[in-house]
């Protein structure tokens, strides 16, 4: 059977880009809701819950602050002043948790998720933040699990960590499950990177900063070069193992269009690079221009 979209006859809605971005992570009731809203304007949960027959009125509380999140809705409190900024939701209290999970599974989900990362139960306020970062912050429920699994991953068994990491993330573009994991993966090739090249340097890879990981992401990332390059840089560095001087050849090289190695190592690069060079003899060469200049003959333009 093959189907097609009927003549519209005007009776429709404008449904913004936004709702479409997010029906990969939306749950069934979260799109049910957004449309009810679109068409009716009305977000009143016990109204909401009445008319789409949803479980409980906690599920349209959850649905309106999933769109708050996502950015289709805004907060505001019901007696403030004209042009009074919107004051941020109160968090969902374990209480209120404990009963919205019996309807949203997801719920539960990030819950196991956290603990057996973290290797240890959550405490309730634990379970607050993490349950508020889905429900009002708006974060896809797979976002987190993989988000909080990576945190547990590198030592960091807090829900601070989690909250750091995933604003972190989504300053990078990173909200749906599918983002996160290529996010992951882009995360474990830095990490590889940055211990070539801190063996390269021969340090421990503790000891490389914050700005130097951004240097090096950049060398990759930006610049497109690959480890044969790094290498060819610290080769022409010679014994001076310093990373930002590593740095300065990288970006001159990347300014001057120098892909390869091979594009390094040719005369036409050679030559390119002397001219920005300043060399000095370790011995005198024996040729004095200032010698005799008392009796040399003046230069005199020729008469025209």
């Amino acid at each position: 059977m093959i189907y097609r979209l009927k003549e519209l006859k005007g009776d429709t809605i404008a449904v913004p880009q936004l709702v479409f971005s997010k029906l990969g992570i939306a749950e069934e009731y979260n799109v049910r809701v957004a449309l009810y809203v679109l068409a009716t304007g009305i977000t009143d949960p016990d109204k909401i819950c009445a008319d789409l027959k949803l479980r409980s009125r906690i599920s349209a509380e959850s649905a309106l602050s999933f769109w708050a999140g996502a950015g289709l809705l805004e907060r505001y409190e019901e007696n403030a002043a004209p042009g009074e900024e919107p004051s941020a939701p109160a968090p969902m209290t374990w209480a209120e948790i404990a009963a919205a999970s019996r309807t949203d599974p997801m719920i539960s989900s990030l819950i196991d998720c956290a603990q057996t990362g973290f290797a240890r139960p959550l405490t309730h306020r634990e379970m607050e933040k993490l349950v508020n970062l889905y429900m009002q912050e708006g974060f896809a429920p797979e976002t987190v699990m993989l988000c909080t699994a990576y945190v547990a991953s590198t030592g960091r068994s807090t829900m601070a960590a989690v909250v750091h990491e995933l604003k972190v993330w989504r300053t990078e573009g990173v909200e749906t499950g599918e983002q996160a994991d290529a996010h992951l993966k882009l995360l474990a090739l830095r990490q590889s990177r940055e211990q070539y090249v801190s063996g390269l340097l021969n340090i421990p890879e503790s000891e490389l900063t914050l700005g130097g990981r951004k240097a090096i992401a950049r060398w990759y990332e930006v610049y497109g070069y690959d480890d044969a390059m790094v290498q060819e840089a610290a080769v022409q560095a010679g014994a001076k193992r310093d990373l930002w001087y590593w740095n300065s050849i990288l970006k001159t090289w990347n300014a001057k269009g120098l892909r390869t190695v091979h594009d390094v190592r040719s005369p036409v690069a050679a030559a390119g690079a002397s001219r920005n060079l300043r060399v000095d003899r370790e011995a005198p060469s024996g040729n004095d221009f200032l010698k005799n200049a008392a009796r040399r003959r003046p230069l005199k333009k020729k008469p025209e």
